[in-house]
């Protein structure tokens, strides 16, 4: 008896999306890109969430970091609030296009998304990074300068300094995005106790875990 025939199975799509690392500026270019993508796409016209309801997001994303630029604290607090229900959106989003594509990458490249690799190939889950010191001074008052051990097949990291270790995400600082695992933030005030955090970007879940805060009095 002949055995019955392979049906190959469609490869899988898995989004590339890197959210996490983009400034607020380019985040809201980013997803004008993918409404102007995705509007009148047929291919899309059931996606979830709507581009209307990415649209709708991505208009009081750039309203509220317009507000934070020169705001109060609550105003930075509530723009990290929507950045991170408008990278939910986002990143919901680009998966259920890779659904909806079901392996075929022509069509799923038509919704303005990038894709991992042609075959679906990831990273693991990246751990977070650890051992954060500072070892070295800035040039300047004001500056810090931590460093921390590297992570595994990270791309980049995203390093945070705040005031508040009960409020990370409301207390920010600065925050700044670069490729070693050594940064030179500056523009801090001098002998303010603040905390600083990193993570590591990249791998299947687009980042690591916040790594545990270091704490310093700023030079």
């Amino acid at each position: 008896m002949a055995a019955p025939p392979v049906i190959p199975t469609p490869n899988p799509i898995i989004p590339k999306l890197g959210l996490s690392h983009l400034t607020d500026a380019r985040l809201v270019t980013y997803t004008d890109e993918k409404v102007e993508k995705l509007t009148g796409n047929t291919n899309f016209a059931g996606v979830i969430p709507t581009v209307e309801v990415v649209e709708e997001k991505g208009e009081q994303y750039e309203k509220a970091v317009a507000k934070a630029d020169d705001g109060t604290k609550a105003d930075t607090a509530n723009k990290n609030k929507v950045r991170n229900e408008l990278e939910n959106m986002l990143t919901q989003q680009a998966y259920h296009c890779a659904l909806i594509a079901n392996g075929d990458l022509v069509i799923y490249l038509t919704s303005g998304y990038e894709a991992k690799d042609l075959q679906g190939k990831t990273t693991g889950e990246l751990f977070p990074p650890q051992n954060i010191l500072f070892r070295d001074y800035g040039k300047n008052s004001g500056e810090l300068v931590p460093d921390w051990n590297k992570v595994k097949d990270a791309r980049n990291y995203t390093t945070q300094v705040y005031a508040d270790v009960n409020n990370p995400s409301g207390s920010i600082l600065k925050e700044v995005t670069d490729n070693p695992s050594k940064v030179t933030i500056g523009g801090l005030t001098s002998g303010q106790k603040v905390w600083v955090r990193v993570r590591a970007n990249g791998g299947s879940t687009g980042h690591s875990d916040w790594s545990d805060p270091a704490t310093k009095f700023v030079p």
